[in-house]
């Protein structure tokens, strides 16, 4: 089975909110602040985003192998100082979102 795992870690910003996983334009889970997620998927190429009220990260486009686990860790990219620039001008790039070591 191959499957996509989240990991998001601890984070002051959106400790009381969940980010919804979209792969491929769909919502298929949510994830909180310190916990992880595994969302089985098809293999192939894939584009995975996450989203809060009307902030995201960037699009990812993903191949994922048969059988093979895609570990991505998730979280803000906003800090005090520049919050309000990410919640507007830079609301698409709100989330981070890249691959993590398979041990992390």
């Amino acid at each position: 089975m191959s499957q996509i795992q989240l990991k998001r870690g601890k984070d002051w910003q959106d400790k009381l909110r969940e980010y919804r996983v979209l792969i491929d334009g769909k919502h298929v889970a949510s994830i909180g602040e310190k916990s992880e997620v595994n969302v089985p998927i098809t293999p192939g190429k894939h584009v995975l985003q996450l989203s809060v009220d009307w902030c995201t990260s960037p699009k990812v486009e993903v191949t994922v192998e048969e059988g093979q686990t895609l570990v991505m860790g998730c979280g803000p990219n906003s800090n005090a100082f520049l919050a309000l620039l990410y919640i507007t001008l830079w609301r698409k790039k709100y989330i981070w979102l890249r691959p993590l070591p398979v041990n992390a």
